[in-house]
């Protein structure tokens, strides 16, 4: 017998639903169907699957409330939707927990990101844009919390992470730029500690609890979805704590103003900040533009945000 086969079997109980419905429907023979001889589907004979439905609603809760650690705004915007919560809870499934504990977090918000209408509608197009926007932004944040604890792993992060990233050579408004590795950004509908204030009455692992008992209200999702002061919220991840299996990663973090989110695609590395800034210029832009740009790309150098490039 394999009791390696068996385990994964039972996995896929607890994570498969649609497997799980056949098994209460069937018996133990459809696990036939995930490579088990006859001999080691009988022993599934007497589990009895609203044992198995308990377990799995426990596991699925357990596993949403570290995930949202990651996805604070997102978690309390979805609850809001019409089927947010459920939503949320069909995402975690047997193919997710089959992937490497660093790499979850990171596959659950690109998942939640690519199916985001499923949960309902958000209140109009601008207001899905923008709940997408805030999701980008978690997801770009746990993302680059990934690559970050993977270098900290292979005894790499000290050439990303440390803060000699900040440094940037003397002439570095005339060389071209680009994001520095572990930077991300996104477009928010209001500063970060407003939204946070505005839909996160508690922090961590407790949020999800709250959110299943009370979701937030329908009337709040819309107002916090209404952009009253845009901004660009650039995070890159720095390991805090070393550790030789799980690294703590946090975020430095940087708003800047609505404007510059169109100057970003332009940090390509081919770009300088004075070819950018002489573009600016001969369309008009005032000096107060003008200072506003230098003055955004210094807060970004000063957060190592940026690199030259060549």
């Amino acid at each position: 017998m394999s009791f390696a086969a068996q385990e994964s079997a039972l996995l896929d109980l607890l994570f498969d639903r649609t497997l799980r419905e056949s098994f209460r429907e069937s018996g133990p023979q459809v696990l036939a169907t995930r490579g088990l001889t006859e001999a080691e589907c009988a022993d599934f004979a007497t589990v009895r699957v609203e044992a198995l439905e308990m377990d799995a609603r426990a596991r699925v809760n357990f596993i949403l409330a570290q995930y949202c650690r990651s996805y604070p705004l997102s978690f309390s915007l979805i609850s809001s939707l019409s089927q947010g919560l459920d939503f949320l809870r069909h995402l975690v499934d047997a193919s997710l927990i089959r992937l490497p504990p660093n790499e979850r977090i990171a596959a659950f918000g690109i998942r939640l990101r690519d199916r985001l209408t499923e949960a309902g509608d958000a209140g109009g197009a601008n207001a899905q844009a923008l709940l997408g926007s805030i999701v980008e932004a978690e997801l770009g944040m746990a993302w680059t919390a990934q690559l970050a604890r993977a270098d900290a792993l292979a005894n790499l992060a000290a050439s990303r992470t440390d803060n000699a990233a900040a440094s940037l050579p003397p002439d570095w408004m005339n060389r071209p730029l680009a994001l520095a590795p572990l930077t991300s950004a996104a477009v928010l509908p209001k500063p970060y500690a407003d939204l946070k204030a505005a839909l996160c009455p508690c922090t961590g692992a407790e949020l999800w609890r709250y959110l299943g008992k009370t979701p937030l209200p329908e009337a709040t999702r819309r107002a916090v979805l209404v952009p009253s002061d845009v901004r660009l919220l650039v995070a890159r991840a720095v390991v805090a704590r070393a550790s030789v299996c799980e690294p703590v990663v946090e975020h430095v973090t940087a708003e800047l103003g609505e404007g510059f989110a169109r100057l970003l695609p332009h940090v390509d590395g081919q770009h300088s900040v004075a070819s950018l800034l002489a573009e600016l210029r001969a369309a008009g832009a005032p000096d107060t533009l003008l200072s506003g740009v230098v003055s955004a790309f210094k807060t970004l150098g000063r957060e190592g945000m940026l690199q030259v490039v060549g």
